[in-house]
């Protein structure tokens, strides 16, 4: 399958989009993790539901592995991952934004792995050179100091473990979602993954005892779940699965390197976050370095 190269850049603006996500959510940090995946899942699906009734016969046409494809996705990648990264971001006051970092520039390693080994895709030499070299700038975006400096306290490292943790989910999910995909048109899957999400995030916080009253919720709380549902939700994930249908995932993935490099942005003009000459080098040198794969021609 060759690679149609104008897919890519939706892959990344949904990255970007993103990297917004983590700017609103971390305002959420009061509220307990799940309990926020369950209410944006419930806006999400909500948002797309009028669009659901197109997409019946093809649910009808789902197999048994289908359906379990897809329940992984929402357990595995909607939920789980979503709440590591939840969690992660509520520690505003022990760890910087550039978790968001992180958390991104380890996805990679483990998504070009599942697709070699689950979707035998072929790793070019040209390809993995382009993406190493990503992946490095992509570390010294997040730490210019050239070593991570969260090993301080326990909260820290607690922080970049549950960010770690949802980068191997969210890593694994690309997988499956590249499986299902060719079972399901883009939207489908999306409405189905926002669906099966709600039930698994419910229970689990009734699990967990993770739940919050609804009316002790502030207008500032909830005006941030309906943007993360719309903006970095309903919007970025249509985005997200019409780039990756035509997209392959080792490519995607280097894509999604946007994520961190407008984080960088977002906390230098909105937090304060100072960038060095480090930074500012290894940004550059990312953005190109994304612009060359996403205009280089694969196959497999």
């Amino acid at each position: 399958m060759r690679v149609k190269r104008s897919y890519i850049f939706l892959i990344i603006l949904a990255a970007v989009l993103w990297s917004v996500d983590g700017l609103l959510r971390r305002q959420l940090y009061q509220l307990p993790a799940v309990w926020v995946v369950f209410l944006e899942h419930i806006f999400r699906f909500s948002l797309l539901l009028p669009f659901a009734s197109r997409f019946l016969k093809e649910y009808r046409r789902m197999k048994l592995r289908d359906w379990l494809i897809m329940i992984a996705i929402g357990l595995i990648s909607g939920a789980l991952a979503t709440t590591l990264y939840t969690a992660a971001l509520a520690k505003v006051q022990f760890i910087s934004y550039s978790v968001v970092g992180l958390l991104q520039q380890t996805q990679p390693i483990f998504t070009i792995l599942l697709a070699v080994l689950i979707l035998k895709e072929r790793l070019t030499r040209r390809y993995l050179i382009l993406g190493s070299l990503a992946i490095i700038a992509a570390y010294f975006l997040a730490f210019p100091h050239c070593r991570p400096q969260f090993l301080h306290s326990q909260q820290e490292l607690i922080a970049v473990l549950l960010a770690a943790g949802a980068s191997f989910f969210w890593g694994l999910g690309t997988i499956l979602s590249k499986l299902i995909l060719t079972r399901l048109s883009y939207m489908a899957t999306v409405i189905l993954r926002f669906a099966i999400v709600i039930p698994i995030a419910l229970i689990m916080a009734l699990v967990t005892g993770q739940t919050y009253p609804l009316a002790a919720m502030t207008s500032s709380q909830w005006l941030n779940l309906l943007l993360i549902a719309f903006f970095s939700g309903a919007v970025s994930f249509v985005v997200y699965y019409k780039g990756l249908q035509y997209t392959e995932a080792k490519m995607a993935t280097l894509a999604e390197l946007a994520w961190p490099l407008s984080a960088a942005i977002i906390g230098y003009a909105y937090l304060g976050d100072r960038l060095t000459a480090v930074q500012l080098f290894a940004g550059a040198f990312l953005l190109i370095d994304i612009l060359v794969l996403s205009l280089i021609k694969t196959s497999r």
